[in-house]
């Protein structure tokens, strides 16, 4: 594909990207740190005074993983991360985060969320592990609550590989660390982006890889913190096996059968966290394949990692919202929702 029909998408206006802006109170900050460590990206540093600040560059993309683990609720949402322009603009922009909307019965009437409904708001990616084994008939259950997930046709198209040798699990964050350094690197060099101009074909476009938050706070944390490895240092990895002969779309498949483990893994005391960039080392090195006994027509489409949380990364923080539209009985056209009963950025402490 010609450079200039792809320079949008791999070399965005940096003025139009606007990445997540939060901020601590000193006066509820005990400076316990856990904000820290539970960002993903790293974005959070130490003041002279000890309290944490957003550091002078960073790549947040309102996660608000800082949020959700602070005991004091002492971090607000400033800003949230949008794109102005360009092939990445967010519409519209800044997308509002809101909490979600307050349930009411069938009559309409205020009343309480049942508990799949709890277990789905506070279900959060946790990335802070214990060292500690998780026992195999505990990731049985986890295991079978996908095994048990819809399919297209009832296809199930998928299979588990799952680890905790340590050893295998070092070996391929390391495959995994340096693909993603290396796409970094030439993503960030002028002259050897254009050579990535061939792997974004289309239609569809195949960009997921490039959105600005993969490539500066993915990729670009990995690859800049040695310390950092995608299995996050989690006792289990299990990788999400896709028969490329699935009906429909495989992936989308697959995202259902893992969305079943992962609130069954939350359900059962040990926390999880979907990871892609496994995916990417283990597809790539025909070593790995090899030793693990992947081939065609099976494929890795992503992966989950497992293991007991060392401190509290659950609960409910506020997500974006797009207005929703609603074709209803007797409406000549769409009725679109601007404004829901929940309370909007800077008023989600609740």
């Amino acid at each position: 594909m010609p450079w200039e029909n792809v320079k949008d998408i791999l070399r965005p206006n940096m003025d139009d990207i606007h990445m997540g802006v939060m901020k601590v109170d000193k006066e509820k900050c005990n400076k316990c740190e856990l904000c820290m460590q539970n960002c993903p990206f790293r974005c959070w540093e130490k003041n002279e005074e000890g309290f944490p600040v957003m550091k002078e560059e960073y790549a947040c993309f309102s996660c608000y993983n800082c949020k959700i683990a602070c005991p004091n609720d002492a971090i607000s949402i400033i800003d949230s991360y949008h794109v102005d322009a360009g092939f990445w603009k967010t519409e519209p922009h800044p997308l509002p985060p809101k909490l979600p909307i307050e349930p009411k019965d069938a009559e309409g009437n205020p009343t309480e969320w049942n508990e799949i409904e709890k277990a789905i708001f506070t279900r959060r990616s946790v990335r802070n592990f214990k060292d500690t084994p998780v026992p195999e008939s505990i990731i049985q259950r986890v295991l079978e609550a996908g095994r048990f997930a819809p399919s297209g046709g009832n296809c199930q198209p998928w299979r588990f590989i799952v680890i905790t040798n340590k050893a295998l699990i070092a070996e391929i964050d390391k495959t995994s660390k340096t693909l993603l350094a290396g796409l970094y690197r030439m993503y960030m060099n002028d002259a050897s982006v254009k050579g990535l101009a061939a792997m974004v074909e289309g239609p569809p476009l195949n960009v997921s890889s490039y959105d600005p938050r993969v490539m500066f706070g993915g990729f670009g944390t990995i690859a800049k913190h040695e310390e950092l490895y995608p299995s996050m240092d989690a006792p289990v990895v299990i990788l999400l096996l896709a028969d490329n002969r699935a009906i429909g779309s495989a992936d989308l498949n697959l995202g259902i059968c893992g969305q079943n483990m992962n609130l069954a893994a939350n359900s059962l005391g040990i926390k999880a966290c979907w990871v892609g960039f496994i995916a990417g080392g283990v597809n790539f090195s025909q070593a790995i394949k090899k030793k693990l006994d992947i081939a065609e027509p099976w494929y890795v489409a992503s992966s989950l990692v497992l293991g007991y949380p060392k401190f509290k990364q659950e609960g409910i923080v506020p997500r974006e919202y797009r207005p929703v539209a609603w074709f209803r009985e007797g409406a000549e056209g769409p009725e679109i929702e601007e404004e829901v009963n929940v309370p909007l950025k800077g008023e989600q402490e609740a």
